[in-house]
């Protein structure tokens, strides 16, 4: 049990370095096996070699905590496209998952920052109403026809279930400051922020 417990947190440390080291060495090695060497190299270095006791990987951790089951999807994605030219989730599907990450983001950390006196983490404990709105969306989603971006949306619910991270809260499982940046870094430079197209797009089918 302690080995699936640590699971998704390692799995979460492992991507989280090679996306970083992925970004940063792809604009130095342009060939693309010797990109692949040069991450996977980098990547060992940064998972097992010790500074001042702690790992590279371990580092991050400390400092970002434990990565969500949509980071894990979203950054497995970025690896296979740029390492192996792969795309595990469409331009659509993606992009509807960032911008509803966005949306659900610049809402919820002011508001459980204390903003207003409604915390919205504390329903992440409880779940009930938060299963239910997952599970509306992904119904939602494979009556459109988007069976991938459904299930993506149930594998938070699914690893909440099977407690695959130290967190009893929904919420954890589902984003994560590191993903917001990023949603919001990518619908910016896209110039797809104010309008959100791949989302109204996707409900007005």
């Amino acid at each position: 049990m302690s080995i699936l417990y640590n699971a998704l947190p390692s799995l979460g440390q492992v991507l989280l370095v090679a996306v970083l080291l992925t970004l940063m060495s792809g604009r130095l090695v342009k060939d693309k096996q010797l990109h692949r060497v040069s991450v996977a190299i980098l990547l060992s270095l940064g998972m097992f070699v010790p500074v001042y006791g702690l790992t590279f990987a371990q580092w991050l951790r400390s400092v970002v905590g434990d990565l969500s089951v949509l980071s894990l999807v979203i950054f497995s994605n970025i690896l296979a496209q740029r390492l192996f030219n792969l795309k595990l989730l469409e331009a659509s599907a993606r992009n509807t998952l960032l911008a509803g990450v966005a949306l659900v983001g610049v809402v919820f950390y002011p508001l459980a920052l204390g903003v207003s006196a409604f915390d919205p983490y504390r329903l992440g404990y409880a779940p009930v109403l938060m299963s239910a709105v997952l599970s509306i969306f992904s119904i939602y989603a494979w009556l459109k026809i988007n069976r991938l971006l459904a299930i993506i949306l149930l594998l938070p619910l699914l690893a909440f279930n099977l407690h695959l991270l130290e967190s009893t809260n929904l919420w954890d499982y589902l984003i994560d400051p590191i993903l917001l940046i990023y949603a919001l870094t990518q619908l910016l430079v896209n110039n797809e922020f104010l309008r959100f197209k791949q989302m109204r797009a996707w409900f007005g089918k």
